[in-house]
C-alpha cells in the first residue's frame, strides 16, 4: 500500500527531524522539553500529513496495516521519550521514575494536542497549553 511506505518515509523523517536538534542540546533538562516541543511544531508544519494519520488513525482503527502503522510511530515515540527521560534519570536531574509509563503519559497528552488541533475550534493558545503541560510534568519530576 503506497500510502504506507508514505507514512513510513513520513515517521522516519519526523524523527530524524526532532533528533537532529534535541541530540545537540547539551542541557539534560531542556532535552525532553525540546523533543515534545519540536514534535508538535514539527505536526503544526506538516499539517496535511498529519491529518492523514488523524483521518487513518479514526477511520481505519481496525485496520491490521493501520493498526502496525500507528503504532510504530507510538512505539517510537516512546522509545526516544523514555531514553530521554533514562538519562535524566542516570544523571540526577530527574528523580527515579518509572520512565516508559511517563513516556506513555507524556504521548497520550500530546497526542491529544494533534487531535485538539485538527477536530476543534480552540479558544486558548494550544501551544501554551502543552507547555504549561509539559513544565508541569518536568517539575514534577525534578530531584529535590
Amino acid at each position: 500500500m503506497i500510502a504506507g511506505e508514505i507514512f513510513y518515509y513520513g515517521v522516519n523523517r519526523f524523527f530524524e527531524q526532532i533528533m537532529q536538534q534535541v541530540d545537540a542540546m547539551k542541557n539534560p533538562e531542556e532535552r525532553l522539553r525540546l523533543f515534545v516541543d519540536k514534535a508538535i511544531a514539527i505536526i503544526s508544519e506538516n499539517r496535511d500529513f498529519f491529518k492523514v494519520y488523524v483521518e487513518f488513525m479514526s477511520k481505519d482503527a481496525d485496520n491490521p496495516e493501520i493498526k502496525k502503522m500507528v503504532t510504530t510511530f507510538y512505539d517510537k515515540y516512546i522509545a526516544t521519550l523514555k531514553e530521554i527521560i533514562d538519562g535524566r534519570v542516570r544523571s540526577g536531574i530527574f528523580r527515579s521514575i518509572e520512565s516508559e509509563k511517563l513516556a506513555r503519559a507524556i504521548y497520550f497528552l500530546s497526542i491529544g494536542v494533534v487531535f485538539a488541533r485538527y477536530a476543534m475550534k480552540l479558544d486558548f493558545d494550544l501551544d501554551d497549553q502543552n507547555h504549561f503541560q509539559i513544565s508541569s510534568i518536568l517539575e514534577s519530576i525534578k530531584q529535590h
